[in-house]
């Protein structure tokens, strides 16, 4: 993950920079957020919450950058009985961090779509207990553990305008696992602010 901080760095602070510069009326800069509901594509027991916050750079007529980052966390089924008194359940949290590329359509003023493709470093945690068993006794052991792996996002958002600076958004993202270590998905709503 470190290794791409600094490119992640660097494309907030020209993404800032270049957005303050008016360099033609048709460029703008959007800074979106967003709450809706997350879940996996398999294994999943009950889908959770959805959190992402974007930025977004228009350099052409259709076309825009993102950077986004989101938190998405769902239940899977647990692997060993449960303690007495906690369901059986796996708790999954991916905190992803994307940067995209977005073909707008041609729409109206108020309306868009738009459709984005991109890379991902996930970062997944999962809060689960693990059942052991010997002879005399048997014991549940809480494990928390995390691992990263990189996506590959396909995005789908629809916006309208409110007004000149603010407006509304509907997406659907999936993202597709590389590594193999499970697909996930999220479906939200969010409002934007144009700078």
């Amino acid at each position: 993950m470190i290794k791409f901080l600094p490119l992640a760095i660097l494309f907030a602070f020209l993404s800032l920079h270049l957005s303050a510069q008016e360099i033609s009326g048709n460029k703008d800069f959007k800074i979106s957020t967003g709450i809706g509901l997350a879940s996996a594509t398999k294994n999943a027991k009950s889908p959770g919450i959805d959190l992402w916050t974007a930025f977004d750079y228009k350099i052409a007529k259709h076309f825009s950058i993102t950077m986004e980052f989101e938190q998405m966390n769902y239940k899977q089924p647990g692997y060993d009985p449960a303690p007495p008194n906690i369901p059986n359940e796996i708790k999954v949290y991916d905190n992803n961090f994307s940067l995209l590329a977005k073909y707008r359509f041609p729409a109206t003023n108020k309306l868009n779509f738009a459709l984005g493709c991109g890379w991902t470093f996930c970062v997944k945690q999962s809060d689960y207990f693990i059942y052991e068993k010997d002879s005399l006794n048997q014991s549940w052991l809480r494990n928390v553990s995390s691992f990263s792996s990189y996506k590959i996002p396909f995005m789908g958002e629809a916006s309208y305008a409110i007004s000149k600076k603010l407006g509304v958004i509907a997406r659907a993202k999936y993202n597709l696992d590389i590594e193999g270590y499970g697909y996930a998905y999220s479906v939200s709503i969010g409002l934007s602010l144009k700078l």
